[in-house]
């Protein structure tokens, strides 16, 4: 069995490449994201014998190792773990291996990176029945046994080296891997009402329902995404998970009803599942060593009220395994991301931007790479190898949102642009030509870590980022949304950074009516007001939140993965991790935040620029330019053009002349300008003045400048 390894830990490490070896030790297929069932409550080591070491240690678990269920037997120490022969001289049957991370007791226990699938496997092989590893205190716990059958849980040294040592000096050691957390059954209807919803802490989110993991056959649930059915308007829900796809009609959001699951047919089950709808299907990928790309034709769910086990319409096979899909609904094409030939290789676009046509949905073809600019991803761990970009062949992209660009960058309208999140940078990319894609522009941001998911605002003027890693490297102190002005597409550049005053690690946001959805973990949904993005002093305001695990908000990989806002009848789908499937929905509190400009105060303010206010136009002839006014406030304004200095016999028109453009868009103006035949050549100046009617003393002055050509020979009269 091979397992990948998590994407969270520090960029100085690669993966160990044991190509030839037993099962055990097969090569590792690493993913690029990090692992997704750590805890900080609840889940830990219970040290029974000796007294003096006796106690809850808490722990954190290694993403995909088996449930904690009360494991109980002697630590046997078995140095880092990394080969078979510390398991065999330690003899772990029946007993839970004690390993430290990369260096252990002994000068020649040492591991050249961190195999944290491997460790669990041979552990397993070797017959412990759970593996403890004591790791250093300054470095983000985040391991990842994805084919694991034991439990493995993580201690940090301040807390395991006592038992560490005491077990090395010959001390037997009992213990029990324990998962104290709350389950919760079904629920339904309740009101977010004194900060909760039952057990969970709420503001401006009621909750419609919960369905828990065990109801969908769950086994970790990741990404989440919904369905209206055309016809019958009944609205689904598909959510990922460890073995499979889960498909639910939410029609009746108090009401859930679970149709059953399309089975992973990976060799290998990773958690990692994402899924977008086209055309009334399915495109689903996953991390699962040999899943492909599965195509389910989502028409087959009508009627059916009860779960069956379902099979794929068809499979792409040009890609062994995905972390991510986009698709452009305008275009029908679907853009694979983080994309595995399998084991630790990149696909054919080497993990960049593999584009696949699906414009027939159950004949996707491949359409072209994106292969120019992006993270190290998978093909940089290779033994001994920093994960630096020198090293790497791969142009990794994490995540990504396409789209037909309609934003304030003319130059670029219509054209279809990726925006993809690609580890340590952000780069936009024009697919228009599938065959010749280009980059458009690329940027890093103050406290890069791990540049995870961005998602553009309605009028594609600011990309909202998250950033998987920022806390867990220390790049910032807490929960931050990272926002990039890309109105000048080629030079992105840092908008503002928003932090939340929580502590959770941000993950997927969506944008629906100028409002943002944040799934981040442990804090649960986060509902933000975007419009305060254009205000003299940028901001996000928050509207409301849910938060689907109470247990704990620290950084760790626990809590809600994704969210899916986009039904019509506002219900919005959340994906827990370990707990199953929330509908939530915004109640009055926070619409009335919405429509009161989320707490904003009135501001009037904008910008105006001019391209084409050089020109060089003929004695007779008329030069246009272009006007972009952009309202930088929070309450809509109509803008005034007027012209002061125009030499006599000009005309100068600007069509319109009042222009209204509403808070937080954009609106044009074009400028004509009529040289009379008899105008000498030289240069002419005049200014084009911009006014708003909402408060006339906010106005801007746009220097135009007019070389002006001979005339034609036919062009007469007096000189001006």
């Amino acid at each position: 069995m091979t397992a990948r390894q998590s994407r969270g830990r520090t960029r100085a490490f690669g993966i160990v490449l044991a190509v030839g070896l037993t099962a055990a030790l097969a090569p590792l297929a690493v993913t690029a994201h990090p692992g997704t069932e750590h805890e900080t409550a609840g889940v830990g080591v219970r040290v029974d014998s000796p007294a003096e070491l006796a106690g809850f240690r808490i722990a954190v678990q290694w993403t995909g190792s088996a449930k904690v269920d009360d494991q109980q037997g002697e630590l046997a120490y078995a140095g880092t773990g990394c080969s078979p022969a510390e398991y065999a001289a330690a003899d772990v049957a029946g007993k839970i291996a004690l390993v430290d991370d990369q260096i252990g007791v002994q000068p020649y226990q040492q591991c050249p990176a961190y195999p944290y699938a491997s460790k669990v496997q041979l552990a397993e092989k070797a017959g412990a029945i759970g593996l403890v590893q004591v790791s250093r205190d300054d470095e983000p716990t985040a391991g990842s046994a994805l084919a694991g059958d034991i439990p493995a849980l993580e201690l940090k040294r301040t807390e395991g080296l006592p038992i560490r040592d005491a077990v090395v000096a010959g001390t037997a050691v009992t213990a029990t891997l324990t998962d104290t957390r709350p389950t919760h059954s079904r629920m339904s209807d309740l009101p977010c009402v004194d900060g909760h919803a039952g057990p969970f802490e709420c503001d401006g989110v009621d909750l419609l329902s919960f369905v828990p993991a065990d109801e969908m056959n769950g086994a970790g649930q990741s990404d989440l995404w919904g369905w209206t059915d055309p016809d019958t308007q009944d609205e689904y829900v598909l959510m990922g998970k460890t073995n499979g796809t889960a498909f639910f009609r939410v029609t009746d959001p108090l009401n859930p009803v679970y149709l059953g699951e399309l089975p992973n047919p990976g060799l290998l089950h990773a958690i990692w599942h994402d899924m977008k709808v086209y055309d009334n299907h399915a495109f689903i990928v996953s991390e699962s060593e040999g899943h492909g790309m599965s195509v389910f034709d989502l028409t087959r769910l009508r009627g059916v009220t009860a779960a069956q086990t379902w099979d794929p319409d068809t499979r792409y096979p040009l890609i062994d395994a995905a972390h991510n899909i986009a698709i452009n609904e305008d275009t029908g094409y679907a853009y694979l991301v983080g994309g595995n030939a399998g084991i630790v290789a990149p696909d054919a676009c080497l993990s960049g931007l593999h584009m696949v046509d699906i414009n027939e949905p159950t004949s996707p073809t491949f359409a072209g790479c994106y292969v120019e600019e992006g993270g190290p991803g998978t093909a940089a761990r290779t033994v001994g190898d920093p994960v630096v970009m020198a090293n790497s062949p791969a142009a990794y992209v994490h995540d990504t949102q396409c789209v037909v660009y309609h934003g304030p960058d003319t130059r670029y309208t219509g054209r279809e642009l990726c925006f993809n999140a690609a580890e340590d940078v952000v780069v936009i990319v024009d697919v228009t030509d599938k065959l010749a894609p280009k980059t458009v522009g690329s940027m890093s941001y103050e406290g890069t870590a791990y540049s995870h998911q961005g998602w553009l605002t309605e009028d594609h003027r600011y990309l909202l980022l998250n950033d998987e890693l920022d806390i867990l490297e220390g790049k910032v102190d807490g929960s931050r949304t990272v926002v990039l002005d890309v109105t000048n597409l080629e030079e992105p550049k840092e908008h503002v950074q928003y932090m939340h005053g929580t502590t959770s690690i941000t993950h997927n946001n969506y944008v629906l009516d100028g409002v943002v959805y944040q799934s981040n973990y442990t804090t649960g949904l986060r509902v933000l007001d975007t419009r305060p993005l254009s205000g003299a002093e940028p901001t996000l305001k928050p509207v409301g939140f849910f938060d689907t695990y109470p247990a704990s908000d620290e950084p760790v990989f626990s809590g809600t993965w994704s969210n899916y806002p986009y039904f019509a009848s506002g219900t919005i789908a959340v994906s827990g991790i370990d707990e199953g499937l929330f509908l939530v929905r915004l109640n009055d509190d926070a619409r009335e935040r919405l429509d009161s400009g989320g707490d904003t105060e009135e501001v009037r303010s904008f910008d105006a620029t001019c391209d084409g206010c050089d020109m060089s136009v003929r004695a007779g002839e008329t030069g246009t330019a272009n006007l972009h006014l952009h309202n930088t406030g929070t309450v809509d304004d109509t803008y005034d053009v007027s012209t002061q200095g125009v030499p006599d016999g000009w005309t100068v028109t600007a069509e319109p002349a009042s222009v209204p453009v509403a808070a937080g868009g954009d609106g044009h103006a074009t400028l004509s300008v009529t040289v009379p035949g008899n105008a000498k050549a030289g240069a002419y100046a005049f200014t084009v003045t911009v006014t708003s009617q909402g408060d006339t003393s906010l106005r801007e002055q746009l220097p135009v400048t007019v070389e002006v050509r001979k005339g034609r020979p036919t062009d007469v009269g007096p000189p001006t």
